[in-house]
Order: C-alpha cells, then structure tokens, then sequence
C-alpha cells in the first residue's frame, strides 16, 4: 500500500511539473532557434565598449529586438530585456581571445564579510597566466537597492582594474522588471515563511538572468556555475579541462565539480536559455538548486556510462560562506573531498608514459598522479606496479611519492607497504599496464605512505629512464597515488 502511495505521489509530480515543462520547453526551443540570430545581433553593442561605470540604474529598458514584442511566462516578461546598463563594468574582448573556453557565472548580493573578493581573489590565485586567457568572469550584483550596486561595483573596479580592463572580468547588473512580481506571493511552499520564498524566489530570478545573459553573449563553450563565498582548487582550469576531456563521448548536460547541489556545476553555453527558461517557468514554485537538479533529471535521464561518474572527485570547489543572504540563516556545509588532491609541490613534470597494472577506480587514471591536478585511485593485489617511464634517460636528482587521503581525522588508502625502485633503461612493454626495463634497483621502501630520496642524479649518473612504485606482499587497502614529482635540477 506505501508503494502504491509512493507511485502515486510520483506520477502526480510527473504529471504536475514535467509535462508542463515539457511543453514550454519544445516551446521556447523553436521560438529560440527562430529568433536567435535576430535576439542576439541586437545586443551586440551592449559590451562593444571600454570600461564602463554605469550609474543610471534599471530604470530605463531597451525595446524588444527587431520591435518584437514579448510574452508572459509565469509572470515573467520574457524574452528576458537585456537593458542598455546591463554591464556596470567591463568591456567585450576581441580578436583570438573573443570566444574561450569558460565562463564563470556568480551571482552575488551585499554581506558584511566580503565573500566576493575572497571568491575572486582564490579565483585568480589560482589560475595560470595562460589559464585566465581561457576564461571570463561575469558577476551579478543582484542587490535590490541601486546605490548598494554602484558602490560594490566601483569598489570592484578599483580593485581589480586590472581584470576589468583585460576583459577577463565583467560586472552585471539584472533588469529591475524581472521582479516587479516579487512581493505578490500568491501561496507558500515547503512550509516556507512568506520572507523565505521571497528569498528563493529572488534568488531562482538571479540565477535565471546571468544564465540568460550569457547564452545571448555566448562567449565560451562551457559555463561553470560558482556562489560568492566559495574556494578555489589550484589548477581548477587545467583540472576542468582534464575531466571534460574524459566525458568527451558521453552525453551530458551537467558535470559535478563539487560536492554542492548547486556549487561548481558546469554546463554547456548553448544549454543555458534552456536552464533559464525552465527556473522561469516554475520560479515561485521551487528553490534554484531544486529545479536545477530537476532540469538535469529531465534532459539526460540516462544514467552515466559504468566508470564515467558525472561528478569530480576530489571537489574543485569549497564552500566558506556561514551567513545567508537571508535573515538568520546559516549553512556551514562543506565538501569533505576539497583539496585531497592538493600538491606539496608546485612542479611541472619531465614527459612520461605513466601505466599501472592496479584496478583503477572510475576515472581516476594513473596520468593524473604525475602530470595534472589529481590523483589515482585503484584497488591493488600484492605485486602490482606503478610505472612511470620517460622519453629517454634523464639525469634525475629527487622523487616524491605521496599517497592516502585525509578524510576528516582519518588517513585512508596509503601505500605502507611499497618500494620504489629505478632503472636506467627501458627495454619495452611487458604488456599494456607494465614496463620491462633493464636492472631496476631498489631506492627505498615506502614509510607513512611516502617516499622522499635526494642526491640521485650522483648514483646514477649515466640517467634515469623508468621509475617504479611495486606494491608489497602485505599491503591489503586500496591505495591513493596523489603525487609524484620528479626533478632534473640538481638544486633539489
């Protein structure tokens, strides 16, 4: 009898909720693909200037494109206005760099702790001066009151003129008629107060317009989706790249950078006017990370292909904000995963083969130990190894090895039993997931899951050209590979 409730209740929430969206969403679809072209071109002008301080406020709006008129979509004007003073600062980038390869989405209202520049500051921090020509920042200053987002606006610009001046970062500011609806709450949710689902209300309305806006300017192939109080992971660009890279054949509409609902999930560009519409159609209905997760549920049912999970372990992304927006309210949730694959090191790599005969776990190839941000993650059996073999023999003075993983007060998946061992020539491939080459030597054993050895470059000096980690007959866990470093320079 329960499950016969429980079906019930899920067919009437089908019913209810995905059918209508269904519907509107075919809708706007073709309506999109009929005026697209016509919508966007008229908006052209809107960032085809220098730096900007806009301080006329939303009060004036710009006409319908080509004189099209709107219609309404759950109360809301839509197609949505993008007003002449939409973008308070910033400037449109030209040229080989118009078109990259991200898009950073925040929205943002006032708090008395300044998440915002912590956000951009870790933002910036860490990311490669070759990593920031691949990405745009857009944030929304969705403060109600416009002097509050003239003051925040000017003290951005002074103190990332810089950015702004590049192009790299872009201040927004939402048309004051998307909320004109907003104090007429015709019913509550969730139990919700009336204050709270004016709350979310807003918020669904934030997030839908900066989804809106970028779709019309289209400046990158993915949009990454952040809060104003969060930390970024070092590499985050490099590491996206990395794992869009090993979704390439999969279809998805949403990978997980974090372990938040909402927080660091990426998207593709051309899907955003789709998001938008839908947070729209339900905005009084549902909270923003709700209908998010609806929206993905309804255009990729399909379940991830076995060993491609659509969420990035370890998190990209931490959450630090403890104060709302809203009125007493506190949301100290963190991602435990956050920084497991954080390096001791900063250090690029010599170029090497890197092959395990280990069980790797999901996505967490043996690459990702050695040459980017990340990590292995594989089930061993005594006599596995880990090889690493380079182009040719290279004169090496110190390996790091690091494994296991901090997770709350516990250390998990360390390698206790291993030796690493060299060799000076590589000879061929034993098999696909093992070397064969000449002589390997062993260096150290592994103690507290790690090794450290200096000063090789004078035991070998004729070259080293294959490293292996070989996994000991009494080690028992899964094992965690989250760093190797190699040196060449004599110095280390």
């Amino acid at each position: 009898m329960l499950g016969m409730k429980t079906r019930t209740i899920r067919l009437s929430f089908v019913l209810v909720l995905v059918i209508p969206a269904v519907f509107i969403l075919c809708y706007v679809s073709l309506f999109a693909s009929n005026e697209t072209h016509n919508y966007k071109e008229s908006f052209q002008h809107l960032n085809n200037r220098p730096l900007i301080l806009n301080n006329s406020g939303p009060g004036t709006f710009s006409s319908s494109p080509q004189g099209r008129g709107t219609y309404d979509l759950a109360g809301i004007p839509f197609p949505i206005s993008i007003p002449n003073n939409t973008v308070l600062i910033g400037k449109e980038v030209r040229g080989d760099q118009s078109k990259r390869f991200l898009t950073i989405g925040i929205s943002s209202v006032w708090r008395e702790e300044n998440y915002l520049a912590v956000t951009i500051d870790s933002l910036l921090k860490e990311t490669s001066l070759e990593e920031r020509r691949d990405i745009f920042v857009f944030i929304l200053l969705a403060d109600a009151d416009p002097r509050v987002r003239m003051l925040r606006a000017s003290d951005l610009n002074q103190r990332y003129r810089k950015e702004v001046e590049s192009g790299l970062l872009r201040v927004l500011q939402p048309p004051i008629e998307l909320y004109v609806n907003l104090d007429s709450i015709a019913r509550r949710t969730y139990n919700d107060s009336v204050d709270r689902v004016k709350w979310r209300v807003k918020q669904v309305l934030d997030f839908a317009f900066l989804f809106w806006y970028t779709w019309i300017v289209n400046p990158s192939s993915y949009y990454l989706v952040l809060e104003d109080d969060v930390l970024s992971a070092t590499h985050f660009v490099s590491s996206i790249k990395d794992f869009v890279q090993v979704h390439e054949n999969h279809k998805w509409m949403s990978l997980e950078l974090s372990g938040f609902i909402i927080i660091g999930q990426l998207l593709r560009c051309q899907d955003l006017n789709s998001l938008a519409t839908f947070l729209l159609l339900f905005h009084r209905e549902h909270p923003v990370d709700f209908l998010f997760k609806y929206w993905v549920s309804l255009m990729a049912p399909e379940r991830p292909p076995d060993g491609l999970p659509s969420r990035r372990i370890p998190g990209l992304f931490q959450h630090i904000g403890i104060h709302s927006t809203l009125a007493n309210k506190t949301q100290p949730i963190k991602d435990n995963t956050f920084g497991l694959d954080s390096r001791r090191i900063s250090h690029t790599n010599p170029e090497a083969r890197v092959v395990t005969t280990m069980k790797q776990y999901q996505s967490f190839g043996p690459e990702q130990a050695y040459s980017s941000p990340g990590m292995f993650w594989g089930i061993s059996k005594p006599g596995d190894t880990f090889d690493v073999i380079f182009m040719k023999p290279l004169n090496v003075s110190r390996v790091l090895v690091l494994t296991g993983a901090t997770l709350g007060s516990k250390i998990r998946d360390r390698l206790d039993y291993g030796i690493l061992e060299v060799s000076p020539r590589f000879l061929q491939m034993q098999s696909p997931r093992r070397a064969s080459c000449e002589g390997f030597t062993t260096i150290q054993m592994f103690k507290k899951g790690s090794v450290d050895v200096r000063h090789l470059r004078f035991l070998f000096p004729e070259g080293i050209q294959c490293v292996r980690i070989n996994i000991g007959t009494k080690q028992k866990s899964w094992i965690i590979v989250r760093e190797i470093s190699v040196f060449t320079d004599a110095a280390n």
